[in-house]
């Protein structure tokens, strides 16, 4: 029961990031881009044990795969003028 609060640091701003990188991949239905932003989100918590330069490399890792995650601005257009 009395055990320490993180503090809020800013691990808690990459989790929200990863969090909302991966509804807006869900939204066009990029499951790679689900898939990595929830693994961004779950990588940056305070109390994942993982040092400085292991973290930061699954971090980049993981925004990277995020990046090349979603279909063509073509294919995105397409979707956007279809649902209309």
């Amino acid at each position: 029961m009395n055990d320490e609060k993180a503090k809020f640091t800013w691990h808690y701003y990459v989790m929200a990031l990863g969090a909302l990188g991966a509804m807006l991949a869900a939204t066009l239905g990029a499951s790679g881009g689900i898939v990595s932003g929830l693994a961004l989100a779950i990588i940056s918590h305070p109390r994942i044990p993982f040092k400085t330069l292991t973290r930061v490399f699954f971090m980049v890792l993981f925004m990277i795969l995020y990046v090349f995650a979603f279909p063509e601005p073509e294919v995105v257009r397409a979707l956007m003028a279809e649902n209309q």
